[in-house]
């Protein structure tokens, strides 16, 4: 007889997204899955694809979330807006609590280590939303005159992607949103610099 189902369709993505950023797409095995999300080894394979397929729907998923709540949409022209996105991810508001293990993009990429082409066209989606998001922000703050018209925005996107990005690595390591606190200082105290 078949087992049933423990959990509802609809959130057996946003399950093993949650166990997916914790342990890794390697350090989650299937009978894991099955016991935290009710997802049985019969419903993985016809319903979801395999593992693979399930983890890329969880990684698209974050990747809708992080659209929604994690872009930095900081057009407003201020220095301290953006200085203030590096502070937000210390304590996030919009994330759930497995928030704590960094971002599950960055840590797909890294432990993939662009050896999966569908990871890797995620990554680069991705890294150019947040690039998108610090470019924009930058090109309005130089418009309303907070940064020089001489200031190289493209340049400076690129470090706030950065230490986006090792801010993040920072908070996994610690498995501690407060983790990256000293590093959001750090960063804010330099973009608010740029303006001088």
């Amino acid at each position: 007889m078949a087992r049933a189902r423990k959990i509802d369709p609809e959130m057996a993505v946003p399950a093993a997204m949650a166990l997916f950023w914790q342990h890794g797409y390697g350090g989650l095995g299937t009978r894991q899955l099955e016991e935290e999300t009710g997802i049985t080894r019969f419903s993985l394979q016809t319903s979801y694809g395999g593992k693979m397929a399930l983890f890329l729907k969880a990684l698209d998923g974050y990747l809708e979330a992080f659209t929604a709540h994690g872009v930095p949409d900081m057009r407003d022209g201020e220095l301290d807006t953006i200085a203030k996105w590096f502070d937000a991810r210390t304590a996030p508001v919009m994330f759930p609590e497995v928030a704590c293990f960094g971002c599950l993009m960055l840590n797909s990429i890294i432990e993939f280590s662009g050896n999966n082409a569908d990871v890797n066209t995620r990554a680069e989606r991705f890294y150019d939303m947040v690039r998108g998001g610090f470019c924009g922000a930058l090109t309005a703050a130089q418009q309303k005159g907070n940064l020089p018209s001489d200031f190289d925005v493209t340049a400076h996107a690129e470090i706030c992607l950065g230490v986006a990005i090792s801010q993040n690595v920072i908070i996994r390591s610690a498995a501690d949103n407060k983790a990256g606190a000293r590093m959001a200082a750090g960063m804010g105290a330099v973009v608010r610099g740029w303006g001088r």
